[in-house]
């Protein structure tokens, strides 16, 4: 970074400070494009993001939002005069992470389980692993762990704790750790990818390394040509691929466990089977053996008249 970019950012960070800080503690809108888009009370103001608490949504958290993607914020005059006598007993309430920067921010959510921008095809649910240089590393139960390049994060937000979580993860998950995002498809280079979660941009095919920072998408005939950059996610695998690949597993153990019963069935109707014919077997000697003692009887009987 030049020493004017260096200048220019430090300008803005002064700028939003100063901008944004009579606001907090108010309702506002923060406009970013639907459905990111939000109305409720702004918490912290710092460098390049800002925290907002959503309203009108008991279980929803707190919404960390990359202030380079907020187009604008306004407030409702008349409704934040009313509430300006509630605000300090309100905000002792709420607890959130709080940091420098966004980047910052990410680490101190690592190993919580959050959700990557608030809606549309890039929004995804799942535990940040890891954060490393300009990417994050998160791990979902659809695709197994997703690459999100950090410039294209609008927000994040962190599961509030009476909420049950859609995603756990019970052991430990092996992932890829490169330098940077463009280090990552060189990683990934020669391997099935699916790029961006959804929607228009959503491709999947084999990574090819180009030429000059680019790679290649080959798909079938398809050939697509791609800046890293330009990348919101990669996953490596075909989309949907844990997901798939957890219900063939759950029907496999469901069909092992079907296949014992229906053996265990068997085996308990053949025993009884044997233990039923042993009945009927005794049940037939011990009738022969009474026919037997009543035929002695008889001839004993037979005797006795005679030698009267």
């Amino acid at each position: 970074m030049s020493r004017s970019d260096t200048y220019e950012s430090s300008a803005d960070s002064n700028f939003y400070h100063r901008f944004l800080q009579p606001l907090i503690g108010k309702t506002v809108t923060v406009y970013i494009g639907m459905p990111e888009s939000k109305t409720g009370k702004l918490l912290n103001v710092q460098s390049d993001y800002i925290v907002l608490l959503p309203e009108n949504q008991q279980d929803t958290p707190v919404i960390y939002y990359c202030l380079q993607h907020v187009q604008s914020i306004s407030e409702n005059a008349k409704t934040n005069s009313i509430q300006k006598s509630s605000v300090a007993k309100n905000e002792a309430k709420i607890k959130f992470v709080q940091s420098d920067s966004f980047q910052g921010l990410l680490q101190g959510l690592i190993n919580s389980n959050i959700k990557v921008n608030q809606g549309g095809p890039e929004a995804k649910q799942g535990k940040l692993l890891d954060v490393i240089d300009n990417y994050i590393a998160l791990f979902t139960e659809d695709d197994g762990v997703m690459f999100y390049n950090i410039n294209h994060i609008k927000s994040v937000s962190s599961r509030s704790s009476n909420e049950a979580l859609e995603v756990s993860v019970d052991e430990q998950v092996s992932y890829v750790n490169t330098e940077d995002f463009q280090d990552l498809f060189s990683y990934l280079t020669n391997k099935w990818v699916s790029i961006n979660c959804g929607g228009s941009e959503a491709v999947e095919g084999v990574l090819v390394q180009g030429i000059d920072g680019h790679y290649m998408l080959v798909n079938n005939a398809e050939v697509i040509r791609v800046n890293p950059y330009y990348i919101k996610s990669i996953s490596c695998g075909l989309k949907g691929s844990l997901k798939a690949t957890k219900q063939e597993e759950q029907i496999n153990v469901k069909n092992t466990e079907n296949t014992e019963l229906q053996s265990n069935n068997i085996a308990n109707k053949t025993h009884k089977d044997k233990s039923e014919s042993r009945m009927d077997e005794g049940e037939a000697e011990e009738k022969e053996q009474k026919k037997e003692e009543k035929k002695e009887k008889e001839k004993k009987k037979e005797k006795k008249k005679e030698k009267k």
